[in-house]
């Protein structure tokens, strides 16, 4: 029997504030970009391991399975090379309703979840539920992921990310998404909303 079913992903919610100060201190924190977002039923990945640059996959050095954790990424570019601060900071979500331990990896040109270490630049997590933060020199005409993971498998649910550096920090649509800019007192809300998809499931 076939049946259809339709869906339509979540809305994405990004928030972006620029700030009008440049502070001394390295990076130079021009602009600020924060957004929000949730792994709890998002594809698996067999995660990366820590590293600047990371040269294991999860699980390698012990040869075991390592960890395979749901993700999701953030694509962005930035319009002035130099030093940036990305931060990630997990939030309180059901069932448990307890931090849990954000994971980060950026990569840069592509990101392929089954090559993880292809273009991988840095990859960093915290181990109490608090923040993880690194910082990273970033390039102009560059593409860039933000892979946002758990350290283990029981790690995932809300979170909220952020980019500060000296240039401004722009997220890249997916080709099928519809864009929606809300500019409220200097602060740009951007909704991405995908388009109503149609699956087809054989039982």
């Amino acid at each position: 029997m076939l049946k259809t079913k339709f869906f339509q992903k979540p809305l994405m919610v990004i928030l972006g504030l620029a700030l009008a100060t440049v502070s001394t201190a390295q990076p130079s924190k021009a602009a600020t970009f924060t957004y929000q977002g949730d792994t709890t039923n998002e594809p698996i990945w067999r995660r990366v391991a820590p590293g600047n640059p990371p040269t294991l996959i999860s699980g390698e050095k012990d040869g075991n399975l390592g960890m395979s954790v749901p993700y999701s990424v953030f694509d962005f570019t930035i319009d002035k090379s130099g030093l940036y601060n990305i931060s990630g900071e997990s939030e309180p979500t059901p069932p448990a309703n307890r931090k849990w331990d954000i994971f980060l990896a950026l990569y840069q040109d592509s990101f392929n979840p089954t090559e993880q270490l292809t273009n991988v630049l840095i990859a960093n997590t915290t181990t109490n539920g608090s923040t993880v933060t690194f910082n990273q020199e970033l390039l102009t005409g560059q593409k860039y992921f933000l892979v946002t993971t758990g350290r283990r498998v029981n790690d995932f649910g809300q979170f909220s990310n952020t980019i500060s550096g000296s240039g401004q920090i722009t997220p890249i649509p997916e080709p099928d998404s519809i864009p929606a800019m809300l500019v409220t007192g200097g602060i740009n809300l951007l909704l991405y909303k995908r388009k109503v998809g149609l699956k087809i499931s054989h039982f």
